[in-house]
């Protein structure tokens, strides 16, 4: 019902469509993030379970639970905000583009990784692709990004270079992102030739 009022709000006709736009999709990547802490919350066996209620004794010669901080195993801190983990990859990737993924400033860069993961799924003939299908795409090829940060990046700094299709769906609408020539040839210039140098 929100998503609905939501879609009838981006797409209603009259003036201000740009700021609308915008409101639109922050309340989308609102009710996003709200919904997937309502699903991440503990359910009451785990709760127990930290507790010490109902948990299992170690028997003797048993392995210890590598997930559970102690002397021998520490918890490893995640890397730093400055530094993103490599992420592994299910798919092979153009060698200009994987030096270009692997320069730090790069894969900090939302710009960066949208025009990526639209350039190599140009490539290999997938576009147009819907703003989930790009963060998914993005996982196989080693980028992480959200699809709410996919949608709002292109329209907010990428819309010169992305061309995007919509097509009705129910009560919303799906909007489908391929990148331009005029897309290619900036990352192209920007990040590929910058990555053989």
């Amino acid at each position: 019902m929100i998503r609905f009022v939501i879609e009838k709000f981006r797409t209603a006709p009259g003036p201000l469509k740009q700021p609308r736009l915008i409101l639109a999709d922050i309340a989308e990547e609102v009710l996003d993030t709200a919904r997937q802490y309502m699903d991440r919350r503990p359910h009451d066996r785990h709760e127990a379970e930290a507790d010490g209620i109902g948990a299992a004794p170690i028997a003797a010669g048993a392995e210890p639970d590598s997930s559970v901080p102690s002397p021998e195993n520490p918890v490893l801190e995640p890397p730093g905000r400055g530094t993103p983990a490599p992420q592994p990859r299910a798919l092979d990737v153009d060698p200009r583009l994987a030096r270009a993924m692997s320069d730090a400033g790069n894969a900090r860069k939302q710009d960066f990784k949208v025009l990526a993961i639209l350039w190599d799924a140009y490539q290999r003939g997938l576009v147009p692709l819907s703003a989930k299908a790009v963060s998914d795409h993005g996982v196989q090829i080693g980028l992480t990004i959200r699809h709410e940060n996919v949608r709002k990046v292109i329209r907010m700094r990428l819309d010169k270079y992305v061309d995007y299709h919509n097509k009705g769906a129910g009560s919303g609408t799906i909007y489908r992102y391929a990148l331009n020539a005029v897309g290619r040839d900036h990352f192209d210039g920007i990040y590929l030739r910058k990555s053989e140098r």
